[in-house]
């Protein structure tokens, strides 16, 4: 995730979401994974002179680990290290999961786009179907896997029905077992869905 993202109403929606399935699932964790890639913002004038945005402003404003200060009784962990290659970050996140404390969790992926495109076309916004299947197979029985997934360009106004059964693919899961959030009624919300399902 960009830092130019947080904040806006789809992070409403997101922790909405992650709130009601920590509750109905009863897990003692939500752990995000950022895949964090911070910005280079753009300068502004002030009398017509270029000047940086105040750092501190910054920080007020785009604070990606803000979240932990949730009031909530489920902790939230947020794995905030600069995502700048598939392999290491991988390898980090699954020794993350392995350590936790508190288990069951909620393993929530959170990258810019989603899982990546079908043909295999990928960019760092996007999670790859082995490393999904990867961190699937590591989480524990009672661990429920959440991906953000932001609308594709398919010209089809459904893309969740599409994307679930690629989630469910990489995965190697029934589709019984998978699910999905979104917020229809949103507005500025509705082009993205939280696709979950829960270790047996």
């Amino acid at each position: 995730m960009q830092d130019k993202f947080y904040g806006d109403n789809r992070d409403l929606v997101k922790w909405g979401t992650l709130a009601n399935l920590a509750s109905q699932h009863e897990v003692k964790q939500i752990l995000q994974v950022l895949y964090y890639r911070p910005n280079l913002w753009p300068r502004i004038e002030v009398d017509r002179k270029e000047v940086e945005i105040a750092k501190e402003v910054i920080q007020h404003f785009r604070n990606t680990k803000s979240i932990c200060g949730l009031e909530s009784s489920v902790p939230v962990h947020v794995l905030g290290e600069t995502f700048t290659g598939r392999h290491q970050y991988l390898a980090y996140l699954i020794g993350e999961i392995k350590e936790r404390n508190l288990k069951p969790g909620i393993v929530f992926l959170d990258p810019d786009t989603g899982l990546e495109p079908p043909s295999r076309n990928a960019n760092l916004g996007h999670v790859l179907y082995d490393e999904l299947n990867e961190i699937w197979k590591n989480l524990e029985a009672g661990d429920v896997l959440v991906l953000y997934q932001h609308k594709t360009g398919m010209n089809n106004n459904d893309f969740i029905t599409p994307k679930l059964q690629e989630f469910v693919d990489a995965l190697g899961i029934d589709s019984t077992q998978a699910k999905y959030a979104h917020a229809p009624r949103f507005n500025t919300a509705n082009d993205v869905a939280f696709f979950y399902a829960k270790k047996e």
